[in-house]
């Protein structure tokens, strides 16, 4: 038990030093010698908690979604029908998103999409989020979905069950919605601070321009 209980103390260890690197650089400035050496451990005991380099960096970068996930389990657990809940949540999504682009876009779209998932889950275990208590199989199932395209059909596709959106507008936001926020945001890896709010705006904007016609603004 002692053995097991140091392993994870080392894998959280590692995972909470490459989040703090990645607050002050790029992913591509991190090293495994750096990293084995600043935690005492050998490149050895590193490969033996985590695949490969590429695979500890999206680990910890879910760390940056920590705060997002709270506040996405809150807004869910308001009285606010589901179709509010969606577009806020986008907005929500979206005040993080742009304020580290480059993470957020490589978990949910780029290199760091196709192992989302599992480092999700390996990151969850080690550092547990309490999310919505009113939909709470259905909280984890968005957080746990990998293809934005279908985490956002599986919301709307509740939304239209209740008769608030219709099937084929299911299927349209589920599509450009994402789209919105993935090109944006692309484009907001090349820009400061101030123009990256700016494009946060303009990407809630468009989103509500897009779905003016079913919620009414």
């Amino acid at each position: 038990m002692a053995v097991y209980a140091k392993g994870i103390e080392t894998k959280k260890r590692f995972i909470l030093s490459t989040y703090h690197k990645l607050l002050v650089q790029d992913s591509s400035e991190i090293s495994v010698r750096k990293l084995a050496e600043e935690n005492g451990c050998s490149i050895a005991a590193l490969y033996k908690h985590f695949e490969s380099l590429d695979y500890l960096i999206a680990v910890a970068s879910i760390r940056f979604l920590d705060e997002y996930m709270v506040e996405y389990g809150k807004l869910m657990d308001t009285d606010k029908d589901l179709l509010t809940i969606y577009v806020e949540g986008w907005e929500l999504f979206n005040r993080y998103a742009f304020q580290r682009p480059d993470i957020y876009y490589r978990l949910f779209w780029g290199t760091g999409n196709s192992i989302f998932e599992n480092a999700f889950q390996d990151y969850f275990e080690l550092f547990p989020i309490i999310g919505s208590e009113k939909y709470t199989a259905y909280y984890y199932t968005l957080l746990f979905e990998d293809d934005m395209q279908n985490r956002d059909f599986i919301m709307l596709r509740r939304i239209a069950n209740m008769n608030l959106i219709s099937d084929d507008d299911a299927h349209y936001y589920s599509w450009s919605n994402p789209l919105l926020v993935k090109g944006l945001l692309d484009c907001a890896m090349k820009e400061n601070a101030d123009k990256r709010r700016e494009l946060a705006v303009t990407c809630n904007q468009l989103i509500r321009r897009n779905m003016r016609q079913v919620i009414g603004q």
